[in-house]
């Protein structure tokens, strides 16, 4: 089978009689060794790339992006392709619209195309994407560009000594939001060297400003894996600081690197015995659990926290982790029950049934309870709406009950879609606290991820039909954080459908 068309055969009069292979998640591996085969016309295969490339889909470019995503990852195949420079150059341009220096040219995109772009990167012919990005590194004179490149550079040729020279001679210097882009960057693409670690471990050990200590912990946690000079660091930080985010954030970094080492272990046990009921004290066990599991000390603090504290949140998040490593511990079992049955905190009992359910998922009682949160105020704050929606997926989705329950939910949180108004924000009715506002666009984007989440094959048409008319330019420019909103959950539901069908829906 040598003839392209018999992947993709395009019949713009009849969609149900052409042939569109390419959208089938089942043939994309086949598609992919064609354009490998050595005894197929390299015309073919460009004649192919080329009809991807151009595909005009009449149904908002949702296959449109997907025809030119395949065609890039068929480079990875067939990499002498003339149309690789201008389709990796595209590529750039969706991944980073920032990339392009003439800012005449700069444009919002969405999300999901932003995403799916840069995967594509990481698939498609990488000696193109990686001279890409050398060629960035070299002549770019912005530095928030240097930086996005260096990474990338590292993810594709991981190591690479030029991305991390550039970023330790980076000033050390924070954004206007107390971000140190130099500690991020070391962290992606530095894992194990020698200089990185000792570029952080002095910047943590001298200079005095907190955000750049923490983002530098945060990075020492993420490449000093077994690193003496680094554990000792952290050790130290955590015995002597006065600043309790950068102790916790150091007691996490341990939690990561030092697993084995004696000394990280001996003064987490200190620690716990020194902190005794303090938040701050569950921190530190589960650190110590992470790199010595089976520690005693790590119990009975946990057990000390459920016997003396005041704190739900806490007991919460002590008895679930108890669980964890303790499965079945009567005590954990216990309080998380008291919560369940006798809080008055909405947010209190939803935690806590949402780990019941992940203890039990079929527990009745504990579904009925929060079936009947949602429905009494489905809107009464977001957590418990995402939350809800969180805990049914878990579930079984062949259970009738949750069938059942999922028809119930994805009405609601469509309405919600398509009336809730900015001009809501300040009486909010996901607003759970009067000190703590939720912005509606949040709101918007949380509750689109969550539809997401638990859609079915079945909804997609309808859901398609229902929302088409939030894609104009004119409700983008009315209202910005619902368009990208709906186009998420559209754009999940052109994967997820053939195109005929998602044709027929938004047409």
């Amino acid at each position: 089978m040598h003839d392209w068309h018999y992947f993709f055969n395009h019949d713009r009069s009849n969609l149900n009689q052409g042939t569109y292979r390419i959208f089938e998640p089942e043939w994309k591996a086949e598609i992919l060794h064609w354009f490998s085969q050595k005894d197929i016309d390299k015309q073919q295969k460009e004649d192919f790339i080329q009809a991807l490339i151009d595909f005009d889909d009449g149904c908002g470019d949702f296959y449109r992006y997907r025809a030119y995503f395949l065609a890039a990852e068929a480079l990875s195949q067939f990499p002498e392709s003339s149309l690789g420079d201008a389709i990796v150059e595209q590529l750039l341009k969706w991944s980073y619209a920032y990339f392009r220096q003439d800012k005449r040219d700069w444009q919002i995109l969405p999300k999901p195309l932003v995403q799916t772009a840069r995967q594509t990167l990481e698939l498609t012919d990488r000696k193109r994407v990686i001279a890409a990005f050398v060629h960035l590194v070299h002549t770019t004179e912005s530095r928030s560009i240097l930086r996005v490149a260096a990474e990338k550079l590292g993810t594709l040729d991981p190591g690479n000594k030029s991305a991390i020279a550039a970023l330790a001679l980076m000033p050390i210097t924070e954004d206007r939001y107390g971000f140190c882009p130099r500690s991020y960057s070391l962290g992606t693409i530095a894992v194990g060297d020698e200089t990185a670690i000792a570029v952080l471990v002095n910047d943590i050990e001298k200079i005095p400003d907190q955000q750049i200590c923490t983002v530098g912990i945060r990075t020492l946690g993420k490449i000093a894996y077994g690193n003496k000079t680094a554990i000792a660091a952290l050790v130290y930080l955590m015995e002597t600081t006065l600043n309790k985010d950068n102790c916790c954030e150091a007691i996490a970094a341990l939690g990561k690197i030092a697993v084995g080492d004696q000394t990280a272990i001996a003064a987490l046990v200190k620690f716990l015995q020194i902190n005794q009921g303090d938040r701050i004290c569950f921190d530190a066990a589960q650190a110590l659990w992470q790199i010595d599991p089976g520690n005693a000390a790590v119990l009975k603090s946990l057990v000390h926290i459920l016997e003396t504290s005041a704190n739900i949140s806490l007991i919460n998040h002590a008895a679930t982790y108890l669980l964890e490593i303790d499965p079945g511990n009567k005590l954990a079992l216990s309080m998380l029950y008291q919560i369940f049955e006798t809080n008055q905190d909405e947010s209190g009992r939803l935690y806590a049934i949402q780990n019941l359910l992940k203890i039990d998922p079929v527990n009745p009682k504990a579904m009925a309870t929060l079936c009947q949160i949602r429905e009494s105020n489905p809107y009464q704050h977001e957590s418990i709406l995402t939350d809800a929606v969180q805990n049914l997926k878990q579930l079984d989705l062949e259970n009738k009950l949750v069938k059942q329950k999922l028809n119930e939910v994805i009405p609601t949180l469509i309405q919600f879609l398509l009336i809730f108004q900015q001009d809501d924000d300040n009486k909010n009715c996901f607003n759970n606290s009067p000190t703590i506002q939720i912005s509606y666009e949040s709101c918007l984007l949380d509750i689109a991820d969550s539809l997401t989440k638990i859609l079915q094959r079945e909804h997609l048409p309808q859901v398609v039909t229902t929302l088409k008319g939030y894609l104009s330019k004119q409700f983008y420019k009315n209202s910005s954080y619902r368009y990208e909103a709906v186009f998420n959950i559209i754009w999940h539901c052109a994967e997820n459908l053939i195109y005929p069908d998602f044709h027929k829906a938004i047409n």
